[in-house]
């Protein structure tokens, strides 16, 4: 099969080339900087600019790109914020939609922050959206896609919870304060986080085009855990005390709004359209994930088990 994926150079999306091309498929990666992708992505990645250059038939669009969430957020970040992940939606749906021989699943992305700050609700796929403007930005998201579901497209829409990754993300900043002693919880410490290890989120990628999903899922491990229950977990793994509580008005002073939203909103998601559909966890539990990526402290391999 041959994929386009835009996204292709971040965190997920690398990984994904990876297991992608191991397997013998063929990807196609959409990047402002393609000189980059076959370093990051794989030597037999191809790359373009712009969808013009894109003369090959396409099977599978994947759809990752977005700036970062994670920095303070005001009118100007909050507006990148959103161009960034609605303008590449829209003109990649316009594109499949133009061809005459369209793609048969379309694997749009999308986050946990659907679900708003929900307490200790269970959050299935159909549970209702939240508030805020993370959630407000994954409703608009998932709704740019519209067009290719009325036109009979398969599209599948990815909830992604926190990715764990010793590669970037939110692990790799939480890492150098536990490691030195001084990590420990956020405010009560008692909301909810939904993660997912690395290789799960790209194995269920792999899963839901396999098996061509065309609804929504939550992309995170069977466990939820509470913050405390994280900070503890990952200082009993680097043998360090979590001892160290960040107070909410520090939050809010450093990061703002984002704070409330992406910090110390609680989120308890269970991912039951992926078990439903077949799909076996890697990484189940919390232990289990970190355990391995922090006695890893390497780049993942393309592991036999996923291919």
């Amino acid at each position: 099969m041959h994929c386009l994926i835009s996204g292709g150079t971040g965190l997920i999306g690398r990984l994904f080339c990876q297991y992608w091309l191991a397997r013998g498929d063929t990807i196609t990666v959409l990047s402002r900087r393609p000189e980059q992708v076959r370093d990051l992505c794989g030597e037999t990645a191809v790359s373009c600019r712009n969808l013009t250059e894109v003369q090959a038939p396409v099977d599978v669009v994947v759809n990752l790109a977005g700036e970062s969430i994670s920095r303070r957020w005001n009118s100007k970040r909050r507006a990148q914020i959103r161009r960034s992940r609605l303008e590449i939606t829209e003109n990649l749906v316009e594109w499949s939609l133009s061809r005459e021989q369209r793609p048969s699943y379309f694997l749009s992305g999308s986050a946990v922050g659907y679900y708003g700050d929900r307490g200790g609700d269970l959050l299935r796929e159909s549970s209702s959206p939240g508030g805020g403007f993370a959630a407000q930005l994954c409703r608009d998201w998932e709704a740019a896609t519209l067009p290719l579901r009325q036109a009979g497209v398969c599209v599948g829409i990815m909830r992604t919870a926190i990715v764990l990754s010793t590669r970037g993300g939110a692990l790799t900043q939480m890492l150098p304060a536990f490691r030195l002693g001084l990590g420990g919880p956020l405010s009560s410490g008692e909301h909810w986080m939904s993660w997912i290890h690395e290789e799960d989120i790209v194995g269920l990628m792999l899963h839901v085009i396999d098996q061509r999903l065309c609804q929504p899922f939550n992309a995170c491990a069977p466990e939820a855990v509470t913050n405390n229950s994280f900070a503890r977990l990952l200082a009993k793994q680097l043998h360090r005390p979590s001892l160290v509580r960040t107070p909410a008005w520090m939050l809010k002073l450093m990061f703002g709004e984002m704070a409330e939203e992406l910090l110390l909103a609680s989120q308890k998601m269970e991912p039951r359209t992926a078990l439903d559909s077949g799909y076996t966890f890697r990484f189940p539990t919390l232990e289990q994930a970190l355990e391995d990526l922090l006695s890893r402290g390497r780049k993942p391999e393309v592991r036999e088990q996923m291919r």
